[in-house]
């Protein structure tokens, strides 16, 4: 009996999985779904606004628009409802300062392997310094 040679899916929707976490993260260190709350902008008019080059952030806009939280129509970008709810800086329902606890978490995480190897956890200094974590994750 002849077995099927396996497919990488799981590796795949993994590796696609962390390409759209680091353009969430990126596009919530840039703020680029505040000046989208009211209404789509194009590339140009966004770089603008968050005062970017647009031509490297047009490549994040898209990615976004591949993670689920923008949409791209005649070359105008908009946040998704949840993005709209959750990723717009000053709003009641905003999830504040994620970038920050993302971006120190993932750090942290990035670390892993070295702390499994060594027998030595690589990112305590690091989490002993970072003691804003919102409370919501």
């Amino acid at each position: 009996m002849e077995h099927p040679v396996p497919r990488p899916d799981t590796i795949h929707a993994l590796r696609w999985g962390a390409d759209a976490a680091f353009a969430m993260l990126a596009g919530l260190q840039l703020d680029v779904f505040t000046p989208l709350q009211g209404g789509p902008l194009t590339t140009v008019q966004l770089a603008e606004a968050v005062g970017v080059g647009p031509a490297r952030l047009r490549l994040l806009l898209y990615a976004l628009v591949a993670a689920g939280l923008l949409t791209e129509q005649d070359g105008r970008f908009a946040n998704t409802p949840e993005a709209q709810h959750f990723l717009v800086q000053g709003t009641p329902t905003s999830l504040g300062p994620l970038h920050r606890h993302l971006a120190a978490q993932w750090a942290f995480k990035l670390q892993t392997a070295a702390s499994i190897r060594t027998g030595v956890p690589q990112a305590y200094p690091a989490l002993r310094a970072t003691v804003d974590f919102p409370q919501y994750l």
